[in-house]
């Protein structure tokens, strides 16, 4: 099956997942407590941002990605986490549409964005034929602070 297909199959059925289940009862991207976190694999690749200063109004700040995978099938879920621990921005990056290595962009404002050390974190999945692989990257961190 063609990488467009599987990656359709693979919303659909999270789709399907959350349809048929009892609300409360599976809360998907939630891991119960004490469960196994995924290994970190430095080697799949890297995520990294400049230091920045915090703008007064609303402004896009930079960060990139690259990746190094033992396949051509995969799919990346990378979060930006304010000092807090607070999610602030997302994407979802899948092979069939991204290239390995990119630029990319998150929009902050500045009035209500706490200054301080915020972290990219970065959730590889790779598929070799129907065998998936999924590991993390090593989180990256960087600086937004104020004028």
């Amino acid at each position: 099956m063609p990488g467009p297909s599987r990656a359709l199959v693979r919303l659909l059925l999270a789709a399907l997942l959350g349809a048929l289940v009892l609300p409360g009862t599976l809360v998907l991207g939630a891991a119960p407590a004490g469960a196994a976190q995924l290994p970190v694999e430095p080697s799949w690749g890297k995520t990294s941002a400049p230091n920045a200063v915090l703008a007064k109004g609303c402004k896009k700040y930079a960060y990139r990605y690259k990746l190094t995978l033992p396949t051509d099938d995969w799919e990346v879920d990378l979060v930006i986490k304010d000092p807090r621990g607070d999610k602030i921005a997302s994407a979802y990056l899948l092979s069939d549409s991204e290239p390995t290595r990119d630029k990319r962009w998150f929009r902050l404002c500045g009035a209500s964005t706490k200054p301080g050390r915020f972290t990219i974190r970065a959730k590889v999945s790779s598929w070799d034929g129907w065998e998936e692989d999924e590991r993390r990257l090593p989180n990256s961190h960087f600086r937004l602070r104020r004028r």
